[in-house]
């Protein structure tokens, strides 16, 4: 719907909540056990692990880059 007073959890919360699915899978594919950095959201000196917390989004559902 758009409003914020249907949401069943903060936004934050809910990011935080399905990184963790999202991190177990990326550790379960590589098949090693990763180190992350909840700062910047990456895995420090790993560009594969890196790779796969994103993915090729077709036009017009592009995410915006920002660094």
């Amino acid at each position: 719907s758009g409003r914020r007073g249907d949401l069943t959890a903060e936004i934050e919360e809910g990011h935080l909540s399905s990184s963790l699915c999202y991190l177990g899978n990326i550790a379960y594919e590589t098949e090693r056990t990763l180190r992350f950095d909840p700062k910047s959201e990456q895995f420090p000196g790993d560009d594969e692990a890196n790779r796969l917390l994103t993915r090729t989004y077709r036009p017009p559902y592009v995410l915006p880059e920002i660094l």
